[in-house]
C-alpha cells in the first residue's frame, strides 16, 4: 500500500499519518510502536547555533556550564570539543498538524545546544529539515540534503519519518537519534537508526500490569478502546495487546472498540464499551482523543478506576472539560517536571522553567537529553583521536558503550540512564511508570524499568 491509499473508514495512509503528528502518538509498526513527534515552524533550512539557542533569564543556580559539568560528572580539562563546530541536523513536523510537539521538542534542543556550548563543548550548528507531520517525500527530501551537505548525525522524529528516510540514513551514514518515534518493527537494527525512547504499549505492559494487580487486586478482564490504524497495523496491535494481557494472567474480555484518529464523538462505541466493560480498560488514544472519550465516560457512567491510557498532554486536559481534573491515568515514559529526581533533571527543569516560563514535557526532556547523548559521543570520539564529522566513528561509539546519562530516573545524588540494545537498537533500559492527573497534579503510582524491572508502587 502506497502513502496515498485510503485506510478503512476513507482515510488515506497519509493522513492517518498526519494525524499522528497531533497527538505526538503511538503507531503500531509491525510489530512494534511508533510514537509521532513534530517540530516548530523554523524554516527548513534554518540553523541554530550554540549562541542562539533559547533565549530566557540568567541560569537560576549559577553558571549553567559548570553546573552541566557537575551534573555530568566532567571537568574542564576534558576533552569537551571547545574548538568544533559540529553540524547536526534536525528533521521534524516543522509544519502540519505535529507542529505543536515540534516546537517543545525544538526547545529542548536548543537548550542543550546553549547548555554545551556554556560548558565547553563543541558549538553545535542545527539544521532544521521538514518533514511535515509524516510526509514521506518531504522526509527523504531533508534526509537527502543532511546526507549530500555532509552532515554526520541528526535528530530525528515519526520514527524516521515513519521509516521513510532510513535508506538515506544507511545511505550517507547520518548517525541520528529518535526520541519520539523511538524504532519498532522493521526499523529495528538497522544501521544509524537508533530509537531513544520505550515502545508505547509495548515496553509498559509488564510494569503496568504489576501496578494493576496490587492496585486492582480483583480485577480479571482486560478490554481495549483505540484507535483503528488500518491493516495489518491492527491485527499487530491486536496480537500484542492479547497475547501482553494473557502473560499478565488476565482474560482478554473481548472488546476491541477502533475509532478514527481524532475522533471527539464517542456516541456511537460508549453503548458497546458499556455492554461489554472490563475490569481494566485500555485507552489506546492520542492527543486531544483522550479528552474528549474521559468527558463522555462520565455520561455513560462507566468505571474511570479502570481506565488508563498511554499518553498526557495539555491538549488532552483542555478537551476534557474537567473530566481530566477528575482523574486521568496513564503509563509510559512520561517527565515529570514538578518532580525531577536527579542533578541533571534538576537542572535541567530549572534552565527550561527560566529559558520558556513553563514547564517541559515530554518531548523537550527527550530532545534535551538526546543533544547532550550526541556530545557525549563527540567526547568518545576525541577520546580516541577519532574524527567526529564521520557518522560511522559516532555509531561506534555508542557500540562500545551503549549507556548515557539520562534527565529520566536517579537520585539526589546520581543521574538516571539511558541504555541502548545493541541487537534492536531500541533502549533496553528506561525510566517509566504509572500515573494520575487530578485536580491539576500528576502523581505517579509507580516506577519501573523495561520488562517491569526495578518496579516500585509509590501511591
Amino acid at each position: 500500500m502506497t502513502a496515498d491509499e485510503n485506510e478503512p473508514g476513507g482515510i488515506n495512509r497519509r493522513e492517518v499519518l498526519r494525524r499522528l503528528g497531533i497527538a505526538g502518538a503511538a503507531v503500531a509498526v509491525a510489530p512494534g510502536m511508533l510514537a509521532a513527534c513534530g517540530g516548530d515552524d523554523k524554516g527548513t533550512s534554518s540553523a541554530t547555533t550554540g549562541s542562539s539557542g533559547s533565549s530566557g533569564s540568567a541560569a537560576p543556580g549559577g553558571d549553567v556550564g559548570q553546573r552541566l559539568l557537575d551534573a555530568l560528572g566532567l571537568k574542564s580539562t576534558d576533552k569537551l570539543g571547545a574548538d568544533i563546530n559540529f553540524r547536526m541536523g534536525a528533521v521534524l513536523a516543522l509544519t502540519g498538524n505535529g507542529s505543536y510537539y515540534g516546537k517543545t521538542m525544538t526547545n529542548g534542543i536548543d537548550l542543550a545546544v546553549k547548555h554545551i556550548k556554556a560548558a565547553g563543548g563543541p558549538t553545535f550548528e542545527v539544521s532544521y529539515k521538514d518533514h511535515k507531520s509524516g510526509d514521506p517525500a518531504a522526509g527523504v527530501q531533508a534526509a537527502t540534503e543532511l546526507g549530500t551537505a555532509g552532515f554526520p548525525a541528526k535528530l530525528a522524529s515519526y520514527g524516521d519519518d515513519i521509516g521513510a528516510m532510513v535508506s538515506q540514513t544507511e545511505q550517507y551514514k547520518i548517525m541520528t537519534l529518535d526520541g519520539g518515534g523511538g524504532v519498532g518493527g522493521s526499523l529495528q537494527g538497522r544501521p544509524f537508526l537508533w530509537g531513544a525512547r520505550a515502545q508505547v504499549a509495548i515496553d509498559q505492559f509488564p510494569g503496568f500490569f504489576k501496578y494493576t494487580k496490587e492496585a486492582l487486586p480483583d480485577a480479571k478482564t482486560v478490554g481495549f478502546i483505540g484507535w483503528d490504524l488500518g491493516e495489518p497495523l491492527n491485527t499487530d496491535l491486536r496480537n500484542i495487546l492479547t497475547k501482553a494481557i494473557a502473560d499478565a494472567g488476565y482474560e482478554f474480555n473481548g472488546l476491541l472498540e477502533q475509532v478514527k484518529p481524532n475522533t471527539t464523538d464517542f456516541s456511537q462505541v460508549m453503548p458497546k464499551v458499556k455492554s461489554n466493560e472490563p475490569d481494566i480498560l485500555l485507552a489506546y488514544l492520542f492527543g486531544q482523543d483522550p479528552g474528549a472519550f474521559m468527558n463522555q465516560v462520565q455520561t455513560a457512567g462507566l468505571n474511570e478506576k479502570g481506565i488508563f491510557g498511554f499518553e498526557f498532554t495539555p491538549d488532552g486536559v483542555n478537551t476534557s472539560k474537567g473530566a481530566f481534573e477528575k482523574g486521568w491515568q496513564f503509563t509510559y515514559d512520561y517527565f515529570d517536571a514538578k518532580n525531577p529526581t536527579s542533578p541533571l533533571g534538576t537542572l535541567f527543569v530549572d534552565e527550561f522553567r527560566a529559558a520558556n516560563n513553563s514547564d517541559p514535557d515530554f518531548y523537550a526532556a527527550n530532545y534535551y537529553e538526546d543533544t547532550l547523548a550526541m556530545w557525549d559521543m563527540i567526547r568518545r570520539v576525541l577520546a580516541k583521536g577519532g574524527n567526529v564529522n564521520s557518522g560511522v566513528h559516532l555509531e561506534n561509539s555508542l557500540k562500545e558503550n551503549p549507556t548515557f546519562t539520562s534527565v529520566y530516573g536517579g537520585d539526589a545524588n546520581k543521574n538516571g540512564t539511558l541504555r541502548f540494545n545493541l541487537n534492536t537498537h531500541s533502549v533496553d533500559q528506561r525510566f517509566m511508570g504509572v500515573f494520575r492527573y487530578e485536580n491539576g497534579k500528576v502523581t505517579t503510582l509507580a516506577t519501573f524499568d523495561i520488562g517491569g524491572a526495578d518496579y516500585k508502587k509509590v501511591a
